[in-house]
């Protein structure tokens, strides 16, 4: 970014701690006024070196880490080092754990949505919608923590399946509550599309274009509210969603009231595809027979080989690619995950824009920091 500045300009310094952020980033604006006519983003304060932590652990503890890869997206983080895992040596889940997976991870989506949702109505000084939004999140968070014993870092995953199966009357404690967040979603977003000031200040702001999004390689909501039609779910399915009908949301505009309308419409599909994972779900065991792998697999050599392994994160595309040299940890980690796309998106969203609405352009692409900075 040039930092002369002209006549009517300012430097403007948006972090690296910010109450508007999801964690610490550096925004570096050039002001004309109240335009924002120049933008930079810089990351990495707060590095965790997950890969290399993977690395320097068995298999079986590296579970554990990737909880903390992103705690709002732990379920599918546990599900793509459990893939990698799973297809270098050589097993497939039985029908009931995919199934299981599958509704504890669609469980996990919503309740990230709903806090995305939250922080971004906070943002944009809806606090209103904040507090519905964890109210209703945290009976979200109740029905995981009954399966998995934790509201956030779960650790449920394990090779071959899952730690534990749902306990009884857990499928009607769990349609009772995504039934009646059902119709609570339909009375939060009249409360969006009838707020005048809610409008004025999200639709045509922040627009984000599919020419824009697909040469960063932007994933998730941010890329289908532009009207890309890419879900990992559709596109390269993996456990059980090809026996699952659900559609992709999308939208046209990419503005910001597009994309907090593709975040409400995927809440209500992944309560629909819960619904069908319920109906269909067999009886079995829970990992597959005739193997060693169970709910404490001991500590395993993995066949040599190399792997790559994708699903849809809340934030869109996670992959991992994964190295086994035949010993108890893997030899090379390598994550790819949605947030940092997103993040490179946000310097050409909000030039031209004002000052007043980075916060809320910020907060709708849902970017989680802690995940880019892994």
């Amino acid at each position: 970014m040039d930092t002369n500045i002209g006549p009517s300009e300012m430097l403007m310094h948006l972090g690296p701690q910010h109450a508007i952020q999801p964690g610490p980033y550096l925004l570096d604006l050039r002001l004309k006024g109240e335009s924002v006519v120049d933008a930079e983003l810089k990351m990495g304060y707060i590095h965790k070196g997950i890969e290399k932590i993977l690395e320097n652990k068995t298999y079986l503890q590296g579970i554990t880490i990737t909880d903390r890869i992103c705690y709002l997206a732990a379920m599918s983080n546990n599900e793509v080092f459990c893939g990698c895992v799973e297809r270098l040596v050589g097993i497939e889940p039985p029908e009931r754990s995919q199934y299981i997976r599958v509704i504890m991870e669609e469980l996990s989506r919503i309740q990230s949505h709903l806090l995305g949702l939250g922080e971004f109505s906070t943002d944009l000084g809806f606090v209103t919608m904040f507090l519905y939004m964890i109210r209703e999140r945290e009976e979200v968070l109740n029905l995981i923590d009954t399966v998995t014993g934790s509201r956030i870092t779960q650790t449920y995953l394990r090779f071959g399946g899952v730690r534990e199966d749902f306990p009884e009357g857990y499928e009607q404690k769990t349609m009772s509550v995504l039934n009646d967040l059902n119709k609570k979603l339909d009375q939060h977003e009249e409360l969006y599309n009838t707020d005048r000031i809610y409008r004025q200040r999200t639709v045509g702001v922040g627009t984000l274009t599919k020419e824009v999004a697909t040469e960063l390689g932007v994933a998730g909501p941010p890329l289908r509210a532009t009207g890309v039609k890419f879900d990992v779910r559709k596109d390269d399915p993996y456990l059980v969603y090809n026996d699952l009908d659900f559609k992709v949301c999308t939208q046209k505009n990419g503005d910001i009231f597009a994309r907090i309308k593709v975040r409400l419409d995927e809440v209500r599909e992944s309560i629909y595809m819960i619904e069908q994972a319920f109906d269909q779900m067999p009886q079995g065991p829970l990992f597959p027979e005739g193997t060693p792998y169970g709910r404490r697999t001991p500590v395993m050599r993995v066949p040599p080989g190399e792997v790559f392994y994708r699903v849809e994160d809340p934030r869109g595309e996670m992959g991992m690619y994964m190295i086994s040299d035949g010993s108890d940890t893997p030899y090379r980690v390598k994550i790819r995950g949605p947030v940092f796309p997103t993040m490179q998106a946000l310097p050409p969203l909000i030039l031209n824009t004002y000052i007043a609405d980075v916060a809320a352009i910020a907060a709708s692409m849902d970017g989680c920091t802690s995940e880019a900075d892994r």
